[in-house]
């Protein structure tokens, strides 16, 4: 009864708003119980046909869950060709597609495919904020990008983190704890380095569903369905301005932590 093929997937991501050309950043969760026939490799093949050969297909390879501060803690490095997503299945079958480019970062490593995508990744290794100014995350911004949630929430938005970069010095507290980590990275020609970045505070608990309420509100959010998967869409610009508006009103999509208090994360997301 919900059964569906690319072909009809494809379909349905055009009906919401995916054309071709599009730089496309997607989060998704594969349950083969929503009706998609076919693997995870399918899935990423379908995704990246859904904008061509003239866009670009972007997902997040995060290789960790809980908080970027506490993975950094322990001192791990990143081996950009071989340190696995923790991003679900879908992100790990993307990273090892033929073709696929993962940007040099040890906590926020984004993987591109597309005309755009060797420049999408580059420099990684030199931004001392994961997701903010020289990021990929900036590029996609300069891209006028979208980002699909792929029967995942809201709270998978990781772009969240480049608007509060972009908008820190108008934050009344502090974003990034002040530590600096260095650490050991492999990049794609097994060259080893030393990356330098912060961690995100632990201080805040980010609210994405705060930004999704307002969005939603102005109609800022489309929504597809094909079988018994459900998306939906956004633009970076409607984010970037929406989030904006709210810092710029008080409405600022954040808690703080009491000290002592139960914390939560948005860092793997």
């Amino acid at each position: 009864m919900f059964s569906y093929d690319a072909e009809k997937l494809k379909s349905g991501l055009r009906k919401v708003g995916i054309v071709e050309s599009d730089t496309l950043m997607v989060h998704v969760n594969f349950n083969p119980e929503n009706g998609f026939r076919g693997t995870p490799l399918d899935l990423v093949k379908a995704l990246a046909e859904s904008v061509g050969e003239k866009g670009n297909l972007l997902m997040v390879s995060i290789p960790f869950r809980g908080a970027a501060y506490d993975y950094l803690a322990q001192g791990k490095g990143f081996n950009v060709k071989k340190t696995l997503s923790m991003m679900g299945l879908v992100t790990e079958m993307f990273r090892r597609r033929e073709g696929t480019f993962r940007s040099l970062h040890p906590t926020h490593p984004v993987l591109a495919r597309g005309k755009d995508a060797r420049w999408l990744v580059a420099d990684h290794d030199r931004c001392l904020y994961p997701c903010g100014r020289g990021s990929p995350f900036e590029k996609f911004h300069q891209l006028k990008g979208k980002i699909l949630f792929f029967d995942v929430g809201f709270g998978a938005i990781t772009f969240f983190h480049y608007v509060e970069d972009l908008l820190k010095e108008r934050i009344p507290f502090p974003v990034y704890d002040e530590r600096l980590f260095s650490v050991p990275v492999v990049d794609a020609d097994g060259q080893s380095h030393l990356v330098q970045s912060y961690a995100f505070s632990k201080n805040v608990r980010r609210m994405a569903e705060k930004l999704e309420a307002e969005m939603e509100r102005q109609g800022k959010i489309r929504r597809g369905r094909v079988g018994n998967s459900r998306f939906r869409l956004v633009t970076v610009e409607d984010v970037v301005a929406c989030f904006t508006a709210m810092v710029e009103a008080g409405n600022l999509p954040y808690e703080l932590v009491p000290s002592g208090g139960q914390r939560r994360h948005q860092d793997d997301e």
